[in-house]
């Protein structure tokens, strides 16, 4: 199975998503953030498309686990694969007010990357920047055993966030 660099960089920043880096000790998560972290907390499988620009849909199945490491703090380890892709990786995060920061790193391209985002209900709205990629991510959390993974990437050629995966997680 070959492993596909973009797709590498756009399942590590789908890690980095679905979770909430460590901040100051001083941090405290809102009670929208605690809930969303709970709820993320334990093992969820999914199916979904990935396109690259410019490129073909890849159907990918996915298993991500959610760990809380403390109050506001979750890691989180996904593994993705598709026909002709394959991705692990990690990422460990701290919620603070609605606010999330995190780091990841993608082990099979070995890339790492920063993200931060805002928590707001049932949403976590996600922005990734690193010198591979940059995009944005939305997550609806639906249900205590259902959530979707929205990815838009920039597109430098058109200046504009194209949509590049769908991913459906359910447990």
């Amino acid at each position: 199975m070959k492993t596909s660099k973009w797709f590498c960089r756009l399942a590590a920043y789908l890690c980095a998503v679905t979770v909430l880096a460590t901040s100051p000790v001083s941090a405290m998560c809102s009670s929208q953030g605690l809930d969303l972290m709970r709820n993320l907390n334990g093992l969820w499988r999914g199916k979904g498309a990935v396109t690259p620009i410019g490129g073909s849909p890849e159907f990918v199945s996915c298993r991500i686990s959610y760990t809380m490491v403390a109050a506001d703090v979750i890691q989180q380890e996904i593994a993705c694969a598709g026909t002709d892709y394959k991705i692990e990786a990690s990422s460990r995060v701290t919620c603070y007010g609605n606010r999330v920061d995190g780091a990841f790193e993608e082990k099979t391209g070995h890339s790492t990357g920063h993200v931060t985002g805002e928590i707001s209900g049932n949403y976590l709205f996600i922005e990734a920047d690193s010198p591979g990629f940059k995009g944005n991510f939305k997550v609806l959390f639906k249900s205590e055993t259902d959530h979707l993974v929205s990815i838009t990437q920039a597109d430098y050629a058109t200046g504009r966030q194209v949509p590049v995966a769908s991913i459906k997680l359910t447990r």
